[in-house]
């Protein structure tokens, strides 16, 4: 089976205004729920320091109930070149104390040669502690927003370890056909996000897949032909579970982490 990890972005600061995340209490859900790697996102650290706690706590909780940091999201980069390497400075104090195997990041602007040297700035700094960069496309944005223009941009970019993230969210909805995630090499996967949805009720793709996602099996995607394709090329690393739904928002901590755990074990078994 494939360990899967525990991904905080359903109840992250970036969502919740003046809510807290409770990170701590992420931890503890996910480990009884069984999950053995976690990705505390970047928006909830930055509210558990403003709140006067330290991110060295965090690694340390995430050590004693058995669990190691595999993601770190969200690493933003784009033609902005001051903002980029404010956001890399940002993450890289995360990096340092958390570890993850792992910084994934989305780039929201046209690609020009200020994203490109963004990207090897990244890759640069991330990669000298031993995380590699997973680029995200999203179907909304401007020109990351599928297999296609990822894989260009890794091929621009050059830079070493950084590969694809596939979501199956942004999979199915971005227009990729399964032909161009059969021929996704093994060397170019970086990891897995895992989640399902039903039906879409708007064109909104933002606000779909923010609130309205499922968990696995309770929507319409083709998870059981997704994993095959992905099993097949070889893929053994742990698979980030993302269930981002207002619905599952609500839920208590320990029966979210639970549901998400048991819905995406049985498709990884």
């Amino acid at each position: 089976m494939n360990e899967l990890c525990f991904n905080t972005m359903n109840r992250s600061a970036y969502l919740l205004g003046d809510e807290d995340p409770d990170l701590p209490g992420q931890i503890d859900a996910a480990a009884a729920a069984g999950f053995t790697c976690f990705g505390a996102d970047a928006y909830s650290i930055d509210r558990f320091e403003r709140d006067g706690e330290r991110v060295e706590d965090l690694a340390d909780r995430i050590a004693a109930v058995g669990m190691r940091t595999f993601e770190l999201p969200t690493l933003m980069v784009n033609a902005d070149a001051e903002a980029t390497r404010g956001e890399i400075a940002r993450l890289l104090e995360h990096a340092r104390v958390l570890e993850p195997a792992f910084v994934q990041l989305n780039v929201d602007s046209e690609i020009d040669d200020i994203v490109l040297d963004g990207l090897r700035r990244a890759g640069d700094a991330f990669g000298a502690l031993g995380a590699r960069l997973a680029i995200e496309y999203l179907p909304w944005l401007p020109a990351i927003k599928d297999l296609r223009s990822t894989l260009e941009l890794l091929g621009r970019a050059r830079v070493d370890g950084a590969g694809v993230l596939v979501d199956t969210w942004h999979f199915t909805e971005s227009g990729d056909t399964w032909a161009e995630l059969e021929a996704l090499p093994l060397a170019s996967l970086a990891y897995v996000q895992f989640d399902d949805h039903p039906p879409l009720e708007s064109d909104d793709l933002v606000d779909e897949t923010l609130m309205r996602r499922a968990m696995p099996g309770e929507g319409r995607f083709e998870l059981a032909r997704f994993c095959d394709v992905i099993r097949r090329k070889g893929y053994t690393a742990p698979v980030s579970v993302e269930i981002l739904s207002a619905k599952t928002r609500a839920m208590p901590l320990d029966e979210f982490a639970r549901r998400a755990f048991e819905t995406s074990a049985s498709y990884w078994r």
